[in-house]
Parts: C-alpha cells; sequence; structure tokens
C-alpha cells in the first residue's frame, strides 16, 4: 500500500504587537536599582554629586531621575531611588520588559504554559505559539518550511530585531560528501533530493503529534510501495572510503553506524538531512521532539552490521557533535535498536522469515498503548499482497500459514530530549541514511519541536508520555 501524503494548507494569522502594546505590565516594571552608588553608576548620565544618596528630593538626586517621580519595588512597595531602564540587564529596557527585576523575562523568552507568568511580555500568561504549518511556495517546501511543519514557531512579542522571537536562524538541507578511496578516488556527494522529504497530515495512518502537519526524511523516494526494492537514487558505484569521517561520527556514534566493521570499510549513500541553527529562548534549558522510524530492512538484517541508520546530531555549549537519539546502550535507531518493536503480527514466529526471533520484542501492526504508532498503509506493514516474485531477490512477501508478510518494521512513536544553555545558538541535524547500498530503504518522521523549562533527566530516547 503507498502512503497518502497529503499536504494540507494551514496559516497561522500574523500577529502584530507594537511597543506600545508591550508596555503596561504593572507597577512592578517601575523597579529601583539597587547599584546606583557613586555619581554615574545607574547608568543614567553624571551626577551632581559623588556621594549618590537616595532620600527624596536630595541634592544627590540623579540627573535623570524624573522630577516627582514614584518607584516601586518588585512587590509594589513605594521606594526612592533613581530609576533604571534595564534593571536585569537582560538587553530589555522597562517599556517592553514586564518583569525588570527578571532576566528570564522578556521577549526573548518562551511563554511556558502552566507557570502563571507572562514570560514574554506579551500581554497574556501562557500563551505561547505551539504549531506554525505554513503553505510551500512549492513542493516539496523550503527547510523552513520543514522546520515550521514540525512547530517550531515564531513566537508573539516583538524583539530588539523589530520582529517576534523565532528559533530558526537558518535552515537547509543537508548532505555528505567524501573520496572513494583513503585520501584518494573519486569524490563523491550525496544531496538531499526533493523525491526523498515531505510535508504532510498523515504517513499512512500515523498523525501529527501536535498540529496538523508533520515532515518526512526517506532515503528512497518519499510514499512508495516497495521500499525494499526502490532503486538507489545516487550513482551506480557511489562509494565513500570513510563515512564516519564525512558524516561525521565520532566514538559510540560511529560504532552504532558500522556494528562490528571497520568504519573504513563502511560507506552510505542516498543521503536525507535538515540541518537547523536554532537560537535558544533565554528561559530554556531543554529541547525535544518526536520522530518515528521504519525500515524495511528488519527483520532480515536484524543484529548485523551497518544498517540503515536515523541519528539527531546536535552541536551546542555542552553536546559537541554527537548523537542524542540513541536508546539506552547508546546505540543509534537502526533495525537493531531496542525500540524496534512495531512489527508484522503473528501468532507464532514464523520459521520462513529470516530471524524470526527478532520479532519477539514486537507489539503488531498497530502498536499498543504503551507503543504509539502503527505501521497501517506505510508500505512497511507486512500485510502486502502477496506475488509471483515472493521468493525472488528483492524478498517482498513471505508465505505464513496461508499469510503473506511483507519484511518491514518501526519503532513507533518517540521523543529525543536534550539539554540547552538559554540563550545558546546551537545546530541540530536530523539525518537518514542508506548504508553500504542504496536499496531497502527506510524512513523517519519528525513533529512536536518543544521547548522545556529545565533539563531532562537524561539525553536520548523515550516513548512519548
Amino acid at each position: 500500500m503507498t502512503a497518502r501524503a497529503t499536504v494540507i494548507h494551514v496559516t497561522r494569522p500574523r500577529v502584530l504587537r507594537t511597543t506600545a502594546a508591550l508596555v503596561g505590565c504593572g507597577v512592578a516594571a517601575l523597579v529601583h536599582c539597587s547599584s546606583g552608588g557613586a555619581g554615574g553608576d545607574s547608568g543614567f548620565g553624571t551626577a551632581d554629586t559623588g556621594t549618590g544618596t537616595h532620600g527624596e528630593g536630595g541634592a544627590a538626586e540623579s540627573g535623570a531621575r524624573e522630577t516627582g517621580a514614584q518607584h516601586f519595588d518588585a512587590t509594589g512597595q513605594h521606594e526612592t531611588g533613581p530609576l533604571c531602564t534595564d534593571c536585569d540587564h537582560d538587553g530589555y529596557d522597562r517599556d517592553v520588559d514586564c518583569n525588570d527585576n527578571d532576566p528570564l523575562v522578556n521577549p526573548d523568552a518562551y511563554d511556558f504554559v502552566g507557570d502563571g507568568i507572562d514570560n514574554d511580555c506579551d500581554g497574556k500568561i501562557d500563551d505561547p505559539v505551539l504549531h506554525c504549518e505554513t503553505i510551500p511556495a512549492s513542493a516539496p517546501g523550503s527547510p523552513l518550511d520543514f522546520a515550521r511543519a514540525a512547530d517550531l514557531c515564531p513566537q508573539i512579542s516583538l524583539t530588539h530585531t523589530g520582529k517576534p522571537f523565532d528559533p530558526v536562524v537558518a535552515a537547509a538541507f543537508g548532505q555528505i560528501q567524501g573520496l572513494s578511496l583513503p585520501d584518494a578516488g573519486t569524490l563523491f556527494t550525496s544531496t538531499t533530493k526533493n523525491e526523498q522529504i515531505n510535508i504532510v497530515s498523515s504517513f499512512g495512518q500515523n498523525k501529527p503529534q501536535l498540529g496538523q502537519t508533520l515532515f518526512g526524511i526517506s532515503n528512497g523516494p518519499w510514499g512508495t510501495g516497495t521500499p525494499r526494492s526502490s532503486p538507489a537514487l545516487d550513482p551506480a558505484g557511489f562509494h565513500l572510503a570513510n563515512a564516519c569521517s564525512d558524516i561525521p561520527l565520532l566514538g559510540d556514534d560511529c560504532l552504532a553506524l558500522t556494528g562490528n566493521m571497520s568504519a573504513a570499510n563502511v560507506s552510505v549513500q542516498d543521503w536525507g538531512e535538515l540541518r537547523l541553527n536554532v537560537q535558544v529562548p533565554v528561559n530554556a534549558s531543554g529541547m525535544s521532539f518526536d520522530f518515528s522510524f521504519f525500515s524495511s530492512e528488519f527483520n532480515q538484517w536484524w543484529q548485523s552490521s551497518a544498517n540503515d541508520a536515523f541519528f539527531a546530531l546536535v552541536t551546542s555549549k555542552t553536546i559537541k557533535g554527537t548523537n542524542i537519539a540513541k536508546d539506552s546502550a547508546g546505540r543509534a535507531v537502526t533495525v537493531n535498536s531496542s525500540f524496534f518493536q512495531v512489527c508484522p503480527e503473528t501468532s507464532e514466529a514464523p520459521a520462513d522469515l529470516q530471524n524470526s526471533q527478532a520479532l519477539a520484542q514486537c507489539v503488531g501492526v498497530s502498536g499498543t498503548a504503551m507503543v504509539p504508532g502503527t505501521l497501517t498503509g506505510t508500505g512497511y506493514d507486512g500485510a502486502g499482497a502477496g506475488g509471483a516474485d515472493a521468493s525472488a531477490a528483492n524478498d517482498t512477501v513471505q508465505s505464513i500459514t496461508g499469510q503473506t508478510y511483507i519484511y518491514g518494521g518501526g519503532t513507533g512513536w518517540l521523543t529525543a530530549a536534550f539539554p540547552v544553555t538559554p540563550g545558546e545558538q546551537l545546530e541540530l541535524r536530523i539525518v537518514i541514511m542508506d548504508t553500504f547500498d542504496g536499496i531497502k530503504d527506510s524512513v523517519v518522521l519528525v513533529d512536536n519541536f518543544a521547548w522545556q523549562a529545565t533539563p531532562p533527566a537524561t539525553t536520548g530516547v523515550t516513548r512519548p508520555k
């Protein structure tokens, strides 16, 4: 069955905010700068005297002090002293900063739901923009369209740029490039091709985790009903002498790709990648997204080396280009991952399926309440119609007690989470690839980018709650 990829047409009306709309956050915004001492230290110009006492109407009042102005601390209590324009030193003056005592409250913050705080100073409490579907100017859409489809959204309050806070600094489709021989040979390049990617409202019976769209990347033709027999996308003879170096993958991440083989013997091709440069809100300490991985290599290549793989590679202040989409054993998401549990459903381990013991951890075509997600209608669902070539090289189907099965399976929906440093810029690479050859395809769905106020308990992958 072919997964139908339907792009829906949803836009979010632009919400315009002027500077004036951001004022009026109450008396707590008029706060006393406790650091104002010797003349000029408060940042309001030169005082008439170096003593800087804070008595009302005293001779040492700063030249910037408004005559007769009333001053309040963060609790609304009357105070005396010079009026500062940016008391919390977060770069925003009190006319747009609705809590000038808290550097984590300003237009560069994310308005977390449930904390009862207007974090981003848009005049409303707990009202973040959660999803932002868009209409691509042309199919399949730009890299930015893909980020929006998975809910990486601009917010509301106007920042110093004059525009709303936008976590997407830059977005691009990636590629891999390398030599066919160590330090010699042909220079090969595998780029992300339009036929590999799509923004959809469903994949088979899998719906978005949030909003009305998600995006998918395949290492073969998107939405094919025959992922085990689709032709390679890169030219014949494509070979990289050392894929781990070319990606790059280091340490355990390289081992997760190569298994027990030498890295020098592992090539990848039919590369698919969305590369994002992301600005972290000043009050966020964690980031997450949901994904679901499917592969037609299951179960034939279970526990073998060099499988198709999905990586989420992060480069930040605390993460140095490593994969954060991995199981508890540190393995990248492949058919060998412990999360590969949504598989063709059988009443017994089918003897005529290669590595049938792999099905022991499976929960069936449509998963269970504990493993959300389904193979139905994806082309990886293990229930395709039989054919005369069932025993041919493409090995599309196998007969079991009168039923017909396709090799295939998936992880169901998972959540990848990792810590971030508030206010930093980081790079996130969403990558899928063929290993060794360009056949027997896999696909990954991505949705529901989200921020967390606190770091995740662990970096890695869990089932969504």
